[in-house]
Formats: C-alpha cells, structure tokens, sequence
C-alpha cells in the first residue's frame, strides 16, 4: 500500500513537472516571438528586406509603380537606378519583392494581393522555383519585429514549428554571431548577403566586383517548359487573371543566363518560348536567349549578377518593358 501510494505520488510530481516544463516552453516561445519586448535576432540577416519591402509597396503615399518579384535573381539582378532612368518617361518607378527561393512564389503572391493597388504593373521573373522549398523559418525571420505580419503569415499557414523557432532564436541570439564570423573567414570570399546589403526599399545595394562562380562555360545545359514547377506555373496564371479584376498590369519575364551555357539549339530555344507564351496567361516580354550575358557579369551562382551585370541585365529589362508600355501589346 505504501509503495502504490509512493508510486503515486511520484506520477503527480512527474506529470506537474511535465505541465510546468511545457508552460515554461510556451513562455520561452512567447517571449522570443510573439512579445513586443521580445529580442530581435535578425536585424542583421539579409530576410528583413522582405520586411521593408513590404512596408515600402504597402505605403498609401505611394504612386502606381513597377514591381519586379520572384527568388534571389531579383535583389541580384535589379539596378534600380538604371530602370527607373529608361522608365522614366512613363512617370514609373521601380520596386523589387524577392530575397530568396526560400520565401517561396506562394507568399510573395499573396502579399502582392494584399498589397498592390490601381495602376501598379507587376512582373515576375520566371527562373527556378519550388514552392517545396518554402521556409517558414526564412519569413518569420524576415517579419520577426513586424508582429501583426507575423502572426497573420503563422495564421495563414495552419500554425508553426514552435520548438524549432525557438531553438533557431536562440541560437541566433547566443552563437551565430561568431559561427558566421568564423565561416566567412574561412571561405575566403566577400560576404555580401546581409541586411545592410540594402537600402530603406528592400533593393540590393552593396557593391558586388568581380566573378566567384567558374569562368569556364561549356554548352551543355537544356531547358524545357516541362522542367518548370507547375504549381507555381499554374498559381502565376490565377494571380494574372486577378490582376486584371483589380486594374493591375501583370506580365512575365526571364531572368539573367549565362551566354554560351546553352546547348545551341534555336528549336529548342523555339520551342520553350512558345510554350511559355502558349501556357501563360499574360504577357511574356522578350525570350529566353535575349536574357543571356556573359559569366563575367555573374557574381556567387548561375542566377546571382555582379553590380556590373546588374546594370545590363536591368538595362535589357527596362527597355523591353519601356517598349510594352508604349506599344501595348508584345512583339510576336
């Protein structure tokens, strides 16, 4: 008898322990997350210029304007300062939604419905997407002091991985200061991917010299419109037709390639483009090949421009989508 009661006794302690310990948890996560006097971890970390990105096409001042989304070839690739100087003459300004794959097309489509407004003209640039590499860590870090956007994105979504947002704050507050300290110095290589590479807008700022990728290019590689994600394919094509419900411009374009990476093959150049255009259900502006420049323009990946390459690559952009304004319709 003694010994049940003991045994008792025991499971009320371990379960109030248990209650206490989960509670204590929640707290944690509270606190690191969802309180206002809560610590920021990532005002370094180049995912807050989704946030400011945001802020700046949410802005009720603000005039219709150009915005160009989709994954890192975005910040890379888009010279603010030379497209608004071609399109200047059609009284639009330019302003990027994009900071990473990891984002995913999904959400930044989403914020752009609750976001744009009468007269905006949004393009995306078709390159390479999954919506399976979609990181809810990514945009929690990127709307971690904006606590409304916060709690709406983690509603939108069904809930959170609790403990392994609160495992990544912690470590983010304790030791990833001197681990990426320690890594940076160790690759050898400009770290040029943090949240001072931008300015007040979210758009890619940071000088960016020279070339890291391999400058050896062999014609090997192939591109067909099967190979594209069909789910982000096919949600491109339901934001095209609000768009046109909501008196906002949407059209498609391609982002940079490196020249002479492609296996030579105009049929297949042909056949890709018309397949493009034949599924989508807005504008495509320009064709795959017309987006190629040389790997010397290319900064740390295959997607990723240098400043240099940024200019040429917004230079081509600007003026297709200049000659669109003024034409209304694409060249066939």
């Amino acid at each position: 008898m003694k010994e049940r009661k003991t045994f008792l006794l025991f499971l009320i302690k371990f379960s109030l322990l248990l209650v206490l310990a989960y509670g204590a948890w929640q707290l944690l996560f509270w606190f690191l997350w969802k309180s206002e006097i809560g610590p920021d971890a990532y005002d370094n970390a180049y995912q807050r210029a989704l946030l400011w990105q945001i802020d700046a096409i949410q802005d009720p001042e603000r005039d219709p304007e150009i915005i160009i989304f989709g994954s890192s070839y975005v910040p890379y690739g888009i010279d603010k300062g030379t497209m608004d100087e071609i399109l200047k003459e059609e009284n639009m300004q330019v302003q990027t939604l994009g900071i990473e794959a990891a984002i995913g097309i999904p959400y930044l489509i989403d914020t752009l419905k609750d976001s744009v407004k009468p007269g905006d003209m949004v393009v995306y640039i078709l390159g390479e997407s999954n919506p399976e590499d979609t990181s809810i860590m990514s945009i929690s870090a990127a709307l971690e002091p904006d606590k409304e956007k916060l709690l709406a994105y983690w509603d939108s979504v069904g809930g959170v991985p609790e403990t392994y947002l609160t495992w990544r704050k912690m470590y983010a507050l304790i030791a990833s200061g001197p681990i990426e300290a320690v890594r940076s110095r160790m690759s050898g290589k400009e770290q040029v991917y943090r949240a001072d590479s931008f300015d007040e807008k979210g758009n890619m700022t940071v000088q960016r010299t020279g070339t890291q990728i391999s400058t050896e290019v062999f014609p090997e590689n192939t591109i067909r419109f099967e190979e594209l994600d069909e789910g982000t394919m096919s949600a491109l094509n339901e934001f095209s037709k609000w768009c046109d419900e909501n008196d906002v411009e949407f059209v498609i374009s391609y982002s940079p390639t490196i020249e002479g990476s492609w296996v030579e093959d105009s049929l297949m150049f042909k056949t890709f483009n018309n397949d493009v255009k034949y599924y989508m259900e807005a504008p495509v502006i320009g064709e795959f090949q017309e987006y190629e420049l040389p790997v010397e323009d290319f900064y740390n990946h295959p997607l990723h421009l240098n400043s240099e390459g940024a200019v040429k690559y917004s230079a081509i952009l600007a003026t297709k989508l200049k000659e669109y304004i003024e034409n209304g319709e694409v060249d066939p």
